[in-house]
Formats: structure tokens, sequence, C-alpha cells
């Protein structure tokens, strides 16, 4: 009798672990995408061994890390715009750094349906923290978030939101408020106490830290002492390139040491609240069913080429590797993701847009509103044979198009001919001069996709090449308008 109860007790066992485990094959995975501000790929550990990221290591030796990861567009709200929609800017219509405040409500991305809207209608709970950026509201949730922390520049300035430490005036849910601390903290510690809500709904999380964004000063010094002594070893000033400089602030700064080291430091700050994140989840059993992104907006110049800045540090506009290259890296349960993988493949942030649709079951991104698809192949360990052969970027009136070896970046001008610059990638200067045009069969493949995927993938209405019949971005558009270049 009682070996017989046994038997039963034993079967009941492995029945309900056998229930319980086909539930979480079939439940929705939570998903939690923690974007940077200006963090180039070259400032990632995997890449530059000097960095002190043992979180963001971890994440990169156990999940996936993508060596060819770009920006769609080398600039903030662009970037941010793109992402949110899942399509190119001149598809979307933001194309520059949007100002917050009288003189630019152009309602930007009005009729766009955002990213956090397709998953609430998915059965997600979503929540914003941090950097939004995308159109002017940030004190004003935007639709698709039922959880807003955001800035409130109108308030306190734009600058305000930068602020590493002090007191920031942040947006929550529409209400002011006031923190004085290291923000980075604050956010994670929110983020947290949304995934502590008690809701049978999956969550999405998007985490946006502003570091390691300027000013390069107020880091936590205990993380900044560590830069100090390698910062010169990893970026020594001196450098040039065929591209003049854009402004004054686009040069390298006297203080050039301490504000490479502050910025190194950002990121560890940054990794230490990717820590905390992973333990949150690991303590509460939610590793098992969550999906973690790694990724930036786009990357920065800290001296290299004797520049400081993004796109807009030169003239004209710079696409170098260390503009354009981002830190892609995935992170989730072996049922969803096989981890311990680095894929060569070219993505860029329209691709996790869907991707993250892909996760939670929506097939919308597959009518091709926008050029992005779907990696879960990729992080599934697949084979792929047809996977996109070039990565294409716009800012404003300069597209670039690159196959890895060659890139051709292409300014339309006001009267509407082209300048073209080529760049030979596997010459040893790198990108430090223009060079001559590759052999005739590889300028017009590369063109002629260029041309295509702009045909595609473009809105008349908001199209790069007519950027000078669009509304002002920003106050640094104010003359813009009357150059033949637009910067």
């Amino acid at each position: 009798m009682l070996k017989h109860l046994f038997s039963l007790s034993f079967l009941l066992i492995i029945n309900l672990t056998y229930a319980s485990e086909k539930n979480l094959t079939n439940q929705k995975p939570n998903i939690i995408v923690i974007m940077t501000d200006d963090h180039g790929q070259w400032a990632l550990g995997s890449y530059e061994t000097r960095m002190k990221t043992p979180n963001l290591d971890y994440l990169a030796d156990q999940g996936v890390i993508f060596d060819n990861a770009m920006t769609p567009a080398p600039v903030c709200s662009a970037a941010r715009a793109s992402f949110h929609t899942g399509k190119m800017p001149s598809q979307h219509g933001v194309y520059d750094f949007l100002s917050e405040g009288k003189g630019y409500e152009n309602k930007w991305l009005v009729g766009e349906k955002f990213l956090g809207e397709r998953l609430q209608e998915n059965g997600y709970r979503t929540a914003l923290f941090g950097k939004w950026h995308a159109n002017e509201a940030s004190p004003k949730p935007v639709a698709g978030f039922d959880h807003w922390l955001s800035y409130d520049a109108l308030k306190a300035g734009w600058k305000n939101q930068y602020k590493h430490r002090g007191s920031v005036s942040f947006s929550k849910n529409g209400q002011p408020f006031e923190y004085t601390g290291v923000q980075a903290r604050f956010l994670t510690a929110e983020a947290i106490k949304f995934i502590d809500q008690k809701n049978n709904k999956p969550f999405f999380i998007n985490l946006n830290y502003v570091e390691p964004h300027a000013p390069f000063e107020d880091l936590p010094e205990r993380l900044v002492n560590l830069y100090r002594p390698i910062a010169l070893e990893m970026i020594r000033d001196g450098g040039n390139s065929d591209l003049m400089l854009g402004s004054n602030y686009s040069s390298v700064p006297k203080n050039h040491p301490e504000a490479l080291a502050q910025y190194l430091a950002a990121i560890s700050l940054i990794d230490e609240q990717l820590g905390h994140i992973m333990d949150a989840l690991e303590g509460r059993d939610l590793l098992k069913n969550t999906v973690i992104a790694f990724v930036s907006d786009h990357g920065l110049l800290m001296g290299q080429y004797g520049l400081y800045g993004k796109t807009n540090a030169s003239f004209p506009y710079n696409f170098y590797e260390e503009t354009i290259r981002i830190p892609f890296i995935v992170y989730g349960p072996e049922s969803l993701i096989q981890g311990k993988q680095s894929r060569g493949e070219f993505v860029d942030l329209l691709d996790l847009h869907n991707t993250i649709l892909d996760f939670a079951g929506d097939k919308s991104f597959t009518k091709a509103q926008g050029p992005g698809r779907s990696i879960k192949p990729l992080l599934k360990a697949e084979r792929v044979t047809n996977w996109k052969r070039y990565q294409i970027i716009e800012r404003g009136n300069a597209r670039m198009i690159t196959d890895g070896q060659w890139k051709l970046v292409r300014y339309y001008k006001k009267d509407a001919s082209v300048i073209d610059h080529w760049y030979d990638l596997s010459h040893p200067m790198k990108e430090r001069f223009i060079t001559e045009p590759p052999r005739k069969a590889i300028v017009l493949k590369m063109t002629t996709e260029l041309d295509a995927f702009f045909e595609k993938y473009s809105d008349p209405a908001h199209s790069g090449k007519n950027i000078w019949q669009q509304p002002r971005p920003n106050f640094n558009s104010e003359n813009l308008m009357e150059q033949s270049l637009w910067q």
C-alpha cells in the first residue's frame, strides 16, 4: 500500500513538474531593454579588456554578442525614434536631436504606433525609465507605457537630465518629481519596484540611462580613479582626418585624460546597475523567463581622429566606425536563446524592435513597414544564409552604406547634387583619409543598393533629401536651412 502511494506521489510530482515547464515554455517572456547614451562599442569590455565591467562581460560571455551592431541614425532622437517605431528617419521624420520648448512643437511622430503600444496589445505591462527624447514630450507620458518616469526639461532645462549626480527634475506619470543623488541608481531602483508589482502579465521595461553622455564630470570618484592611470593608454590626444572640425566644442579638450576617465567611469556605473538588475531577477526566480537586451543609441568619439562628439563633431557629418557601432548583447533563458555566441551579422536597433515583437507573439513586423528583421534565428544559433549584406544608416541629408570593407557616405546638397566619400576599412589608416572609389562593379552595386533601400523605406514628406523643407528640430538648426550641405 505504501509502495503504491509512493508511486502515485512520484508520478504526481513528475506531472506537476512537466506541466510547470510546459507552462513556462508557453508563457511570453519578460523583456528588458537597457539603452545607454553615447556609448561606443569600442568602450565595451568584450573589445577593450581594460574596461572594468564584470557584469557586462558576464552578459556577453553567457549571452549573444553582435560584433557588427550599428545604429540606424547616429544621433539620439533619431535613433530612439527608430527603435520605438521600427522605421528609418526618412520614414518617421525625426532626423536630428529635438529641442524641448517653444518653437519646436512639431508634433513629431504623430500617427506612429510605438513599440510599447504593440506590446500592450499583446498582453504586456510596460514601463519606461529615464531618457525618452524620441519626440518633444518628456514631461507628459507617451502612448504605450503603463508607467512613465522621464525628465521634466521644461521645468529645469535640457541640461538638467544629464546630471550624473545632484538634483534632477523628473516627470513621474505626468507629475513633477525631484530626486537628489546618483540618478542611475534611482532609475535602477524604480525599475525593480516595477518588477515587483503584483501582476500576472509579463513585463516590458525600457531602462534608459543618460550615461556616459556628457558632461564628463561628477561620476563616482571610486570609479573615475580606476581609469585615470590608464585613460591615455586607451586613447591618446592627437589625430586628424580629412573632415573639418564641426565646432570648437568638437576639439579634444585640454583635460582629455580626466574627461575620458569620467566617460569610462560612467560605463562602469552602468555596469553596476546591470548587476543590480540581474540580482533582482535571479532573487525573484525570474531569469528563467526574462530576455535582457543591452544596447546604446549610437557611439561617440572621445579623441579618435582628433574629435570629441558624434556625427556632428565634423564637417560634413562623419559616419566613423566609433560613431556608428554600438554595444548589442542579448541574454536569456536556454528555451529562447543559445548563449555563449558571437555573431558577425549586421544588426541594428530596427532589428531589435522586430525581435521584441517576435518574442511577444506579434507578427505585425512581417508587414515590412521598416527594414528591420527579427534576430531570433541568430539567437537560437541557426545558420542563416540570406541575412542582409549591407548596413545602411542616415543622418539628415547624409546617407551611408557599408559591406564591412567598403563604406560609402553620400551627402545630398540643396540643389540635389551629391558628394560621395569612399572609405576602405581594410586600410591601415582606416577612415583618416577619404580613399579612391573601389572598382566599378562594387560602386554600381552599393549605390544601387543604397538607392533601392530608400526607394522602399522613405516617405517624401520626411525624406532626409528634403530636410530644407522640413520643420526645425532644434536650436542648432536656426541657420542651417540656408546652407547647401545643411550642417
